[in-house]
């Protein structure tokens, strides 16, 4: 039967461990790193107490974000899911097990949304930065009448996408390119975008990094986009266009 086939691929998830913490429940949702939430299960008189064990900050803290930034999005999360913040730690509180499935998806669900909001701001932070740098690189060898700022293209999907810049080579033939920065938030974005791309007057895709990228990342996005360093970026043009 299928249900079974689904269960046995699931049983991961169907996992209850004693720790020091409490009883550590994985559950269905994912931080930004794509690892499941684990969330841990208190006694606590009659009821139960339940946290993330503060996966969400360890996740956040781990991009290098701020100590307000990282409080702001860890209260703002707790409080959509109407569960609690306790020093850096998402907990909830149930009278009895009535409550508790309520309780370890509302917890785990708002430490991923923090741990989410988190990182997305850091990889916002990061790729508004090489864009700036991208446009230093590109006023100095191509006319600014040619570059395109957050340039909107329409793909076969019929979804509108935004690239960070559109160079322009005999009025309609254009070079499509965009910061990417080492994280799954920003390759998958990329990802989407350039493979939705397809016409005639496309000259190219570039992925423009500063940062290192993981071999998988890279991968992956060579499959829609030429990967250009940032430092390579003004030969690779010059190359592809006359300027």
């Amino acid at each position: 039967m299928l249900c079974d086939q689904i269960r046995k691929a699931l049983s991961i998830l169907d996992v209850c461990e004693e720790t020091e913490s409490g009883s550590r429940v994985v559950t269905q949702c994912l931080y930004p790193s794509f690892d499941p939430v684990n969330v841990f299960v208190v006694k606590y008189g009659d009821g139960f107490k339940i946290h993330d064990g503060g996966g969400a900050a360890r996740c956040a803290w781990i991009h290098g974000r701020d100590g307000a930034l990282v409080n702001n999005a860890l209260s703002r999360s707790a409080a959509l899911y109407h569960v609690e913040l306790v020093e850096e730690t998402i907990v909830a509180e149930v009278p009895n097990l009535d409550w508790l499935l309520n309780a370890v998806l509302a917890t785990a669900n708002a430490s991923a949304n923090a741990a989410r909001s988190i990182v997305e701001h850091s990889v916002a932070s990061a790729e508004a930065t090489l864009k700036d740098r991208i446009f230093d690189t590109l006023v100095g060898y191509v006319p600014k009448r040619r570059i395109t700022k957050d340039y909107s293209y329409v793909g076969r999907s019929g979804k509108p996408h935004h690239f960070d810049y559109a160079v322009r080579e005999n009025g309609s033939d254009v070079l499509l390119m965009s910061a990417v920065s080492p994280h799954h938030v920003s390759v998958a974005a990329k990802y989407v975008a350039f493979s939705d791309i397809e016409a005639t007057n496309l000259l190219g895709r570039y992925a423009v990094y500063d940062r290192q990228l993981d071999q998988d990342d890279v991968s992956l996005l060579q499959q829609v986009a030429e990967i250009v360093p940032l430092r390579a970026l003004e030969p690779s043009i010059k190359e592809r266009l006359s300027v």
